[in-house]
């Protein structure tokens, strides 16, 4: 699963490809299944340290925001990364 599909890296098992976070808040669903609907649920799983699953980052963990610092995060997601002069590019070709 993950990255190692393309590379048949065994220490890519449970990998993938990080996207740029430009015009993220258009991008939606988020997560590589598409399991998280807005950029809060997103922050959110990550605030609480994502879902622990056996090939998660061991650098991933709880990062005990307040909710304002979420919706602070949120915001800044949503409305600093967004411009309407940013070109908007085709995403890449997904493997199948």
């Amino acid at each position: 699963a993950g990255r190692k599909a393309i590379s048949q890296l065994g220490g890519d098992h449970g990998a993938m490809k990080t996207p740029t976070l430009r015009e993220i808040a258009k991008s939606g669903p988020y997560m590589h299944n598409g399991s998280l609907k807005t950029l809060e649920e997103v922050v959110v799983h990550y605030n609480k340290g994502g879902n622990g699953n056996e090939y998660q980052d061991e650098e991933i963990f709880p990062l005990k925001l307040s909710p304002e610092e979420v919706a602070d995060l949120v915001t800044f997601m949503t409305e600093g990364l967004s411009s309407s002069s940013y070109p908007m590019v085709a995403p890449p070709e997904l493997p199948k």
